[in-house]
């Protein structure tokens, strides 16, 4: 092979070469786009937006209780409940600052003084009954689409908004989490092993099902059902 034929192979070698990385180069670019759009549509600039939707689904399958029972239920109960009633606490107090309506800083300083105390009731029955004190034990939170993500995403929503914005952002909130109280706690009273829980499961039943018919009404009444 003469020594214009080496060149000629060497020049075709070089241009496949040239042609494969360039193709290499537009693909990962496009690669990174794809990734940098579906990054700015998930934590684009209206995180706050995004927050907002995500509170408003709780991601956690609270009926998974009804399948629980004795002291699985009660320590199963417990430790979620705690963190729970938490929620619903540090979201009562933000309404006791921002909310505009004066009914929803009563039913604000009701939830605080009744799930505080339900919150101490249930930390010293953790301890009476050898219970991880608070510790999680079969929390649904491990993965990290649970109960804490969804409190922490349904306080995100209403911090900074004040009067009318608040109020309607916290009924829609407050409704959910109430809710999600009441699948937790619906079975307690057949499945619970101890009869304190079973007390307390009925009473949050009773009393987060009368205050959801509450803040419905509200919403009508003052317009946030839209």
């Amino acid at each position: 092979m003469n020594n214009k034929s080496n060149a000629l192979i060497i020049a075709v070698v070089a241009v496949v070469a040239i042609a494969g990385l360039s193709a290499y180069a537009i693909n990962r670019n496009d690669n990174y786009g794809m990734m940098d759009d579906s990054s700015s549509m998930m934590y684009g600039d209206n995180r706050e937006s995004q927050s907002t939707v995500s509170a408003n689904k709780d991601s956690v399958d609270y009926k998974m209780f009804a399948g629980v029972k004795g002291e699985d239920y009660d320590r199963m109960f417990l430790a979620n409940m705690i963190a729970h009633h938490q929620g619903a606490v540090d979201m009562a107090n933000l309404a006791l600052t921002n909310a505009k309506h004066q009914e929803l800083k009563d039913l604000a300083t009701a939830i605080v003084s009744d799930q505080t105390k339900e919150i101490n009731d249930m930390m010293m029955w953790q301890k009476s009954w050898g219970y991880p004190e608070s510790s999680g034990e079969m929390m649904i939170d491990h993965s990290g689409m649970g109960m804490m993500d969804t409190n922490a995403g349904m306080i995100t929503a209403l911090k900074g908004k004040t009067g009318d914005e608040f109020d309607k952002a916290f009924l829609t909130q407050m409704i959910v989490h109430h809710q999600s109280a009441i699948d937790m706690a619906s079975t307690g009273v057949t499945n619970a092993y101890h009869q304190e829980i079973k007390d307390l499961t009925k009473a949050i039943v009773t009393a987060q099902t009368k205050e959801i018919l509450q803040m419905r009404q509200w919403q009508k009444s003052w317009g946030y059902s839209n």
